[in-house]
């Protein structure tokens, strides 16, 4: 715990250091209230302990500075004047604790308090996290394809570090799903996960969500507000859509990642968490740096280990898990879960479906919510309802394939070896980068 002693009395001062760095604190003591705020100002503390009754700026003052502009602070209120009043007064004005210097001086109370204010920082930290869905356990449905068992590996290999992840895949995948795996194989399992998309919060918000705000800091700013990095505390950040951050945020990122600091908006104060972070993304990152969006040395540094999540068109033996986790999850409650029927399954197996798990999702859905029957869902069903445009064709045999099937396969073979890197398969397919962007949408194919 970084805690700061403000006492006049050279020898309480003396004492309690001891007795804190004793208990593993780091300590910084000062003798006057102006140099407490000083000390304040330019680093960050989670206790303070001060004298009440000091020439100059007094207890008083302090707490009433800290409680305006570090509300995270807690203070303890010291005096050698037991009085009542005075003790009620730095209670009612968001003092932690208030407690008599007896003479002489024992530091054991002091330290008694901290352990107590320990355990309720510790409480306060897991609620944050609560608040902002850290503890939330999704249900993960793993399938027996190979491709899963491939990437869960990947996982337990890099799970254990502490090294930040770029995980790569297509919308829909299954980007967060394998965030969250790693955390929960991960030394951090027991601590919070949060999750925040970088595309859909404007840059002023972004900034402020993820590191903060000081009262005062910006118009609407009543108050002070903790971000998700100091949320996160103890756990992992996943940062989705991370090719969306805009360039002055990914500044600030790149800081954290190389020295685990960080800054308020609106604070001078610079702080530091223990967070791993994970960011995800569905779009040729390397193409965005080309283009001056992502800046380089971010990528290198988040890269470290590159995840990659494989379509559902690479997975179809994970259908049956899926489509059975989805049905419970929508089925309503008293009703009798809906199953799929052999010839129903295999049509969705060969669907090629370019909005994968999230499209899967919207499809089985739909049907549910357009039939009548109760029984198995039917061959006839899911034709209703599927995307005849975008179907992949049933047949292998060259002969019975159209131009734009052909051209649609071999565009995917192309950039399943480029690891999904546009710029290298357009490369590879001997055409521009805009006229591949023409074809993946002309196919429907979201890489």
């Amino acid at each position: 715990m970084r805690t700061l002693i403000i006492d006049d009395e050279e020898y309480v001062r003396m004492v309690l250091e001891q007795a804190l760095r004793e208990e593993g604190c780091r300590v910084t003591a000062v003798k006057q209230g102006q140099a407490g705020i000083d000390a304040l100002q330019a680093a960050p503390f989670d206790c303070v302990i001060t004298d009440l009754r000091m020439p100059g700026m007094d207890g008083r003052a302090v707490l009433k500075w800290i409680a305006e502009h570090q509300p995270d602070v807690d203070v303890l209120m010291l005096t050698g004047h037991g009085d009542v009043k005075d003790a009620v007064d730095a209670i009612k004005h968001g003092a932690w604790d208030f407690l008599v210097k007896e003479t002489p001086f024992d530091a054991g109370v002091v330290k008694a308090a901290l352990s107590k204010l320990k355990t309720v920082r510790a409480l306060r930290k897991e609620n944050v996290a609560a608040r902002h869905g850290g503890f939330t356990r999704d249900v993960i449905v793993e399938g027996p394809s190979k491709a899963w068992r491939i990437l869960k590996t990947q996982i337990a290999q890099v799970a254990p570090s502490n090294a930040p992840v770029l995980i790569q895949g297509e919308t829909g995948s299954g980007k967060e799903v394998a965030a969250r795996l790693l955390h929960d194989f991960s030394r951090r399992a027991t601590g919070p996960f949060l999750a925040i998309n970088c595309g859909a919060v404007s840059r002023e918000l972004l900034e402020s969500e993820l590191f903060g705000h000081e009262k005062g800091a910006f118009t609407g700013a009543t108050g002070t507000k903790i971000g998700l990095i100091a949320a996160a505390e103890g756990g992992t950040l996943f940062l989705d859509e991370l090719g969306e951050m805009p360039g002055p945020m990914q500044v600030s990122l790149l800081r954290f990642l190389d020295r685990n600091e960080y800054r308020p908006v609106g604070s001078t104060r610079t702080l530091q968490a223990d967070v791993r972070i994970v960011g995800a993304t569905n779009q040729d990152i390397q193409e965005l740096v080309h283009q001056g969006r992502f800046r380089d040395d971010l990528l290198y540094r988040i890269n470290t280990v590159t995840l990659r999540v494989p379509p559902l068109r690479e997975r179809t033996e994970d259908l049956p898990a899926l489509i059975d986790h989805i049905l419970q999850t929508l089925r309503i409650p008293g009703a009798t879960k809906r199953t799929v029927a052999k010839d129903a399954l295999q049509r969705l197996a060969t669907y090629a479906w370019p909005g994968n798990v999230r499209e899967l999702r919207n499809v089985i859905e739909r049907m549910i919510l357009m039939s009548t029957g109760t029984g198995p869902i039917t061959h006839a069903e899911v034709e209703h309802v599927l995307p005849k445009s975008t179907s992949a064709p049933q047949t292998d045999d060259p002969a019975e394939l159209t131009l734009d099937d052909i051209e649609r396969r071999h565009i995917l073979r192309v950039l399943d070896a480029s690891g999904g890197n546009k710029t290298s398969a357009a490369k590879t397919l001997d055409i521009d980068y805009k006229t591949l962007l023409a074809k993946l949408k002309k196919f429907a194919i979201d890489k």
